[in-house]
């Protein structure tokens, strides 16, 4: 995963924050990339992807009604 926030630090209070931080970020990312998926975790991306496409549509159908009536 990647943190915007380690782009552009600010100043050198932050600097410090930042790499103070930095190992338990890693760990955090390191854990969720070598998780193993569930049978659960598959069907609620399905399932969320399902419903990310029908407000897809939804917004289309809305967007070609408003351009029809105008």
């Amino acid at each position: 995963m990647r943190r915007e926030v380690y782009d552009q630090p600010k100043n050198e209070i932050e600097q410090q924050q930042l790499l103070h931080h930095l190992d338990k970020d890693m760990a955090q990312d390191y854990e969720q990339s070598t998780r193993v998926l569930t049978r659960e975790d598959n069907q609620s991306y399905r399932a969320e992807g399902r419903g990310l496409i029908v407000f897809l549509v939804l917004v289309l159908v809305c967007f070609g009604l408003a351009v029809w009536l105008y």
